[in-house]
Formats: C-alpha cells, sequence, structure tokens
C-alpha cells in the first residue's frame, strides 16, 4: 500500500541520511522500550475481542509519547508508564470494533493520507522530519527504531487507529442543536433587569430594636420552659474555657552576659520585697518591671494558660490565687502573680436566662414586626404606583410626624429608618459562574445552565421567574417574597430584551451549544490519539469499563505487570462522571 511511497523516496542520499537519523534517535530517544526488557522477550498484554495486544502494539504510544523520558529500569515507574499506554490502546482497538459493526471501513487511500497528514497523525513531524514531507526510509527506520515496533504491526495499528477516530467523529457528527435552543439561550443571556429591594433581615431589625429591662423581665416570666429548651439545644455557645489573670515583674536579661550583674540584682530586690517582705505586687512591678504592663502594676488581661508564655503556664499550673512563682527564659527572669482564676464550664441557667430572653424576644419582634412593615411598605408602592424609595421615605415621614414631640425614643421610627433600598444592577438568568468561552470545556458539570440566584438577594428558583416575568406596565412583585430568613419587597426598576437574533450571533451560539454537548456526550475524545495522560473523557473511560465488565476485553497480569496496573486505571472512578451524577 504504501511500498510505492517509499520506493519513490529511496536514493543514495536518503540512505546516508538515515544513517544520521539513526544515530539522532540513539542520543534523543535512548534505548526502546522492549529495550529494558529480556533479550527477546516479547510479552502478550491484553486482547481486545479476540484480538492479542503485545508489547510492540503498546510501543507506538509508549515510545512515541515517553521518548527519552522513559523509565529504563524494570521498576515501578515503567509499568505505570506502560499501563498508561496500554489503556490508550486497548480504547482504540475497542472503538474501532464498534465502528467495524456500525459499517465503517478503511480504504488503502484513506490510510494513505492520513498517515501523512501531520494533523491528524501524531507521529507525523518527529518520523518525517521538519519539512513537511513524507521521506521513505526515515519512516521506515522511525517505526522500527525510534518506535520499536515493525513496520505491518505499525500500520496494521494505524488502520486501527483510524477506525476508531472514524467511529467517535461519526458520534460527533450526530449531536445536533435544536434552533428552540439556540433561541432559548439568546434571550437567557441577553434579557437582563435592575431589581430595587428593600430588605428586612433579622440582623437588620434587631440591631434596632432597643428592648426595655421590663420587657426582658417579662417574657422571663411568661416564657422558662421555652428559654430552658433554648438552653439545652444550644448549651454550646454558653461553654467558657478555663482563664487566668496575672501580674507580672520583668526584668530583661542584657545581650551580654557581663552587663547581666545589674538586672540579676534589680530582680533579686523584686524578689526580697515581694515574696519576704510581702510588700505590694502592684506597687513594686510599677516601680521595676520593664515590660508594657508596668505602668498598670503588672497587671495583665484575661487570657487562657494556652495563650500564655509556655515557661509562665508551666510555672503556675497548679498555683493558687495570691500565690507567686519565679519564672526564667532565655530573655528575661519573672515573677509571676496569680491574681483571679475562672474554671472551665458551663454557667447556671440563671446567670444567662436574660441574654436568651433577649435573644428569643428579638427574633419574635422582628418576624412580627418584619412582616408587618413588609406588608405596609408593599401596600403603600401599589396604591402610589411609585418606587420602593418613594414609598419608604412616604412612610419614614408618617413615623416620624406620629412621634414628634415623644420625650421617649421612637423604635417605631428606629425600625423604620434601619431600612434603605437596594438594586441589584443588571443581571440575566444564565448566570456568571464562569465565562461562556469555558463551558464547552466543563460541560457536563452542569453550570451555568440551572443558576437561580438574585443578587443581593440569595437563591430561589420560582423567585427568580417571576422577577423576569415583571413589565414596566406591572413592575411590584404581587407578594411579599421570602428567601431564607429574609422577607423583601421588589420593584422593577429597568429591563432590557432581548433583540433580535442575527445570523452571526446566532451560528456562535449554536456552536458554543454544539460543542458543549459533545463534551457533555462524548468528553475530550480527541485526546486520546495526542496525549495518552490526558482523559479522553467519559465515553472512552465507559467503554473501557464496559469492555471490561462483559469480557470482551481481557488482561495477562501474569505475563504483563502493566495489564495489573491498567485494570485499576478502568476500574476506578471517573471524577467527571460523579460530578455529572451529583449535578443531575
Amino acid at each position: 500500500m504504501l511500498d510505492q511511497m517509499r520506493r519513490s523516496t529511496k536514493s543514495g542520499f536518503s540512505y546516508i541520511l538515515v544513517g544520521l537519523l539513526i544515530v539522532v534517535f540513539a542520543v534523543f530517544f535512548g534505548a526502546p522500550a522492549d529495550g529494558c526488557r529480556p533479550s527477546g522477550s516479547r510479552a502478550l498484554m491484553a486482547s481486545v475481542d479476540g484480538t492479542d495486544i503485545f508489547t510492540e502494539d503498546v510501543n507506538v504510544i509508549y515510545n512515541r509519547y515517553y521518548g527519552a523520558n522513559r523509565s529504563t529500569t524494570l521498576d515501578d515507574t515503567y509499568y505505570e508508564q506502560q499501563a498508561t499506554a496500554l489503556k490508550a490502546v486497548l480504547a482504540i482497538y475497542l472503538l474501532a470494533d464498534r465502528a467495524e459493526d456500525a459499517g465503517l471501513r478503511v480504504s488503502d487511500e484513506e490510510f494513505a493520507e492520513y498517515i501523512t497528514d501531520g494533523s491528524r497523525n501524531v507521529e507525523f513531524l518527529s518520523s518525517y522530519g521538519r519539512t513537511g514531507q513524507f521521506d521513505g526510509p526515515f519512516y521506515e527506520r522511525y517505526v522500527k527504531f525510534g518506535l520499536s515496533v515493525p513496520l505491518q504491526r505499525y500500520e496494521a495499528f494505524k488502520r486501527r487507529e483510524l477506525l476508531a477516530r472514524k467511529y467517535l467523529a461519526m458520534l460527533d457528527m450526530q449531536v445536533i442543536v435544536a434552533p428552540a435552543e439556540v433561541a432559548e439561550l439568546h434571550e437567557l443571556r441577553n434579557t437582563r433587569i435592575n431589581l430595587e429591594l428593600v430588605k428586612f433581615s433579622q440582623e437588620t431589625l434587631a440591631g434596632a430594636l432597643d428592648l426595655s429591662d421590663e420587657a426582658i423581665a417579662e417574657f422571663v416570666a411568661n416564657n422558662g420552659e421555652r428559654i430552658s429548651t433554648y438552653f439545652e439545644e444550644n448549651r454550646e455557645e454558653f461553654e467558657t474555657d478555663a482563664r487566668v489573670r496575672i501580674r507580672r515583674i520583668y526584668i530583661t536579661k542584657p545581650a551580654e552576659a557581663a552587663e547581666d550583674a545589674d538586672a540579676l540584682a534589680r530582680y533579686e530586690q523584686a524578689k526580697t520585697r515581694v515574696m519576704e517582705q510581702n510588700e505590694d505586687f502592684a506597687a513594686v512591678a510599677t516601680e521595676l518591671s520593664e515590660d508594657y504592663a508596668r505602668s498598670q502594676g503588672g497587671l495583665m488581661d484575661w487570657t487562657t494558660p494556652e495563650n500564655l508564655d509556655a515557661a509562665i503556664a508551666s510555672a503556675i499550673e497548679g498555683a493558687e490565687v495570691g500565690e507567686v512563682r519565679e519564672v526564667e527564659t532565655d530573655f528575661a527572669r519573672m515573677l509571676v502573680k496569680v491574681e483571679e482564676r475562672e474554671e472551665a464550664g458551663v454557667p447556671e441557667l440563671s446567670e444567662v436566662q436574660n441574654d436568651i430572653a433577649s435573644t428569643l424576644l428579638r427574633e419574635d419582634l422582628v418576624d412580627q414586626r418584619g412582616a408587618q412593615m413588609a406588608q405596609r411598605l408593599h401596600a403603600r408602592a401599589k396604591a402610589d404606583n411609585s418606587s420602593l424609595e418613594d414609598a419608604l421615605a412616604a412612610i419614614q415621614a408618617e413615623v416620624a410626624a406620629e412621634t414628634e414631640g415623644s420625650e421617649a425614643p421612637s423604635t417605631e421610627a428606629a425600625l423604620w429608618n434601619s431600612l434603605s433600598v437596594e438594586t441589584t444592577g443588571m443581571f440575566n438568568k444564565e448566570g456568571q459562574q464562569i465565562p461562556a468561552m469555558f463551558r464547552a470545556q466543563l460541560a457536563g458539570m452542569n453550570f451555568g445552565r440551572s443558576w437561580n440566584e438574585i443578587p443581593k438577594l440569595g437563591q430561589n428558583t420560582e423567585l427568580l421567574t417571576e422577577t423576569f416575568n415583571l413589565s414596566e406596565d406591572n413592575a411590584l412583585l404581587p407578594r411579599v417574597a421570602r428567601v431564607d430568613n429574609t422577607l423583601a419587597v421588589i420593584r422593577l426598576k429597568e429591563r432590557e430584551d432581548a433583540a433580535e437574533l442575527e445570523a452571526d450571533a446566532r451560528a456562535e451560539i449554536s456552536s458554543e451549544l454544539r460543542a458543549e454537548k459533545v463534551s457533555e456526550f462524548l468528553g475530550p475524545w480527541r485526546f486520546l490519539f495526542v496525549n495518552p495522560l490526558e482523559s479522553a473523557g467519559h465515553y472512552v473511560d465507559a467503554a473501557l469499563e464496559e469492555g471490561l465488565e462483559n469480557g470482551t476485553i481481557k488482561l495477562y497480569e501474569k505475563s504483563s505487570p502493566a495489564a495489573e496496573k491498567v485494570r485499576t486505571m478502568i476500574t476506578q472512578d471517573d471524577p467527571l462522571a460523579d460530578l455529572v451524577g451529583a449535578a443531575n
């Protein structure tokens, strides 16, 4: 088939060139894959539907990809590399069988064209040089010495490879995009709205509530069981760590030992006055200590033992309140007095019941008042057919007038004045998690198509749909919305509808959607013929796993350690498949 091409390129000069190239291959490619195996060794590694796969079949990918970087000893790395190549070979043979079952064939003309096509045959540049021209002698020597594969075996493999390509390309071509899908994405992407909203959140309203001692005491009297239940269910909130408060006298050690006499004398003086003469520790610290706490009599803040200097924590362990311990480090001498201690534990309910009552009362008031205020604002905006800005300002003015002249501050006014109008900014229903240019590569992971978040409010699919149905004539959402624990009054501020879809834009969106569908259906299948270290996608992985399960693929693990490793590669979980399943 290719004999004519090879004969036509033979000449005396070609043979000289080939001799030089053999030397180049020896330097840059090293020993072929079989060169590190026992002499004459030829292992049967696997079979696909009865077709045996030997070491030389795997060499096509192994030697082409790993080249000079391959492992030169029979170690675990070598068998890992060989297993990676074997997995790709198994996939190619399996898909080639499927291609034949589908009626696909490879003619001699197709094969000759494929072999010399640098855009499809990944060995092209390596085997034919940089001229871009086919060189018969070069080609033969590259296959035999560079790849370490008999020429006939190599060409048989490349036929299977072309069949596998044709099969995956046929599946690729069957993916179509309906016009309605293009129109829908155009609408999703180019219909945009800007909402104005007022949120009645617990945080906002609770901060504006000024609860009196009388109101808290009344709540405690009427809600004892509820307070007790809250305490038991949230005990961890009230747990306290052991804490200690110390005073210290800190005398720095000079850097030079010869200068330490004065510092030692000051320390001994402090020690005598505090521990023997029982002088006031704070007074001595104010006079003699050299650290930042000197001005406050050596008193330091409350802290846990874990946060103290390790030397201090160790020295005062077990010390009673009022006891003084000596501490020495590489940098200082200290006298440390335990001023106060608090043990770890949970306080009695009576100690925290007022705090719990305040929390629960605020929640109750916020829920009740928030709902009432939201309904009032919604009714006002509807009645006046006004913006939320105008409706809120009108109510705030009314409440201020109602409490004018009152000596006591108005909780009602404070609640209304805590509110403000926000805008979402222009957004669409498609979402913006990832740029459009990456969607095809990440297809199948369910990004971008089901985004349901309203900016500044949260996720709610039903509410998102309702807001996109608002119009200038019907701008106010007909109900007070709730997202999680937040109530909101929502009104359309601005809307931009998608323009008519032009032909160029239609083609671009169609191409994008098709690439996304192909990626979701097949995955990055072209990697199978380029780089065996990259995943060829979930379709190829699933075909390999199915072939292993139904016996189409047989692995001869006793004669090939790489076959054992490739079994693990095929049966391990596909992370993309897991993500697809979780998303769906």
